[in-house]
């Protein structure tokens, strides 16, 4: 396979990477929001009253009349199918821990994207350099 060929699908390929990681970068940014929201929605709870009714949401734009019950503990997932009830300040704090890991996850796939870049640069110099070379000869 000529040299060419070769740094063309090297080229390719890592357009593809960047490629999974930019989606995987808005799939973070998605997480991000949602974290934020909710521990908005948490520190909200404070300013609701006990007995108050509140539109819950369900799932896929679907939400169900509800009566909140307790303003200083909220029920959280903790893996899987399980849940504990917390105090409002833990869950927050939780919350911000998990924001924190997804912005980390966020750089790191930042700095992949950058090195990829770079790299995808490097070949696209080679390429051309080769093309030029092709066209004295």
């Amino acid at each position: 396979m000529p040299q060419d060929q070769q740094k063309m699908q090297q080229y390719q390929q890592i357009q593809k990477q960047m490629q999974q990681i930019q989606e995987y970068v808005e799939q973070v940014d998605q997480s991000i929001e949602k974290v934020q929201e909710s521990s908005e929605a948490v520190k909200d709870l404070a300013d609701i009253e006990e007995g108050k009714e509140i539109l819950a949401p369900i799932g896929a734009g679907t939400y169900a009349l509800a009566e909140i019950k307790e303003t200083t503990k909220v029920v959280t997932n903790i893996g899987g199918e399980t849940f504990e009830k917390r105090e409002t300040e833990e869950a927050t704090d939780i919350l911000t821990m998990q924001k924190e890991e997804l912005k980390a996850t966020k750089e790191e796939l930042q700095t992949q994207l950058q090195e990829l870049q770079e790299e995808m640069q490097g070949l696209q110099q080679q390429l051309q350099q080769q093309a030029m070379e092709e066209k004295e000869e």
